[in-house]
């Protein structure tokens, strides 16, 4: 455990997500802090880590760094599985009514936007039309993407204002929503969230700069390489599994498989992955900083002052 001089004088029991960039130290900082307050249970709000196979790629804790933590909704479907928000939503209100249940509290750790919105606004996912998204998904394929984004820019401008026409996903997802539900997908999300917030979650962001955060990308990317995930990609690929949409957009799975085909050299694949998980941070850190609400900390003693100062 790491050593902390701050006493907290009474004890908080209310509702915390830890958030910031991937490797900003998110997962060691919510150990720590169960360390000292034992009250707290820790609940991944992570896309990537809610695959089985996906372990070292995506720096799940190990159980030596769990030791006897609670830490829930890692590791919780199959790679071949499509995992959607609502899915999400869904799994962590049951969790963390069962946390309550025990007499203890939910600690949300990770950086997938949506998910932390889903824990902090209440936000009620988007509906699904999967008929329809196939159908966009074969004009996509048949006609390009290209014109999917000129429908896209006529029928919801706004959408089409924050997506980059070369993005086939979200565009495909935008125009899903939007003529399933007859309702633009930019104004759903703002008619069906709490803007007051969900159940009162205090955020900390951990604050890092974008020079130590870059660096600490770099040697856990080759530390990851190091504690075999190549291997970890290779038992993929060997398992014949088709892995599903979601899963496929894990960073760094796809250029290794690359390389393990041999369309990429080693090289090759660490600086895209590498470039990629860069690019990952600084679009989390865009996001996270828009919201006035998140504490932003760089200690545990930080944390444990300002929980304090909430009694």
């Amino acid at each position: 455990m790491r050593e902390t001089s701050y006493h907290v004088r009474e004890v908080y029991r209310g509702p915390i997500a830890i958030v910031g960039p991937t490797a900003s130290g998110k997962t060691r900082l919510a150990l720590d802090l169960m360390e000292l307050l034992p009250h707290y249970e820790a609940v991944s709000v992570d896309s990537m880590t809610i695959y089985k196979e996906f372990s070292v790629g995506t720096a799940k804790p190990t159980e030596t760094e769990l030791a006897g933590h609670p830490y829930h909704l890692i590791s919780v479907v199959s790679v071949v599985e499509e995992f959607s928000l609502a899915e999400f939503i869904t799994l962590v209100q049951k969790m963390k009514e069962e946390i309550e249940r025990r007499f203890k509290t939910a600690l949300y750790v990770g950086g997938t936007s949506l998910y932390l919105r889903a824990v902090v606004d209440g936000l009620t996912p988007q509906p699904t039309y999967s008929g329809l998204r196939l159908w966009l998904e074969t004009v996509s394929l048949h006609l390009g993407q290209g014109v999917l984004y000129q429908i896209l820019k006529t029928v919801d401008p706004k959408a089409a204002s924050k997506i980059l026409s070369t993005n086939d996903r979200r565009v495909i997802r935008a125009l899903e929503v939007s003529l399933g539900s007859g309702m633009h997908k930019s104004i759903y999300g703002e008619v069906f969230s709490n803007p007051d917030g969900a159940g009162g979650v205090l955020q900390f962001g951990v604050k890092v700069s974008r020079e130590v955060l870059y660096k600490r990308i770099e040697e856990r990317i080759h530390l990851q390489l190091e504690q075999g995930w190549i291997d970890e990609v290779a038992a993929v690929i060997e398992s014949d599994k088709v892995i599903s949409r979601t899963a496929a957009q894990a960073i760094g799975y796809k250029e290794l498989a690359a390389y393990l085909r041999g369309e990429l050299d080693y090289d090759e694949a660490v600086e895209l992955t590498v470039r990629r998980t860069k690019n990952l941070a600084k679009r989390q850190l865009a996001w996270l900083r828009r919201d006035s609400r998140i504490l932003w900390i760089e200690t545990l003693d930080e944390v444990l002052e300002r929980l304090d100062g909430t009694q």
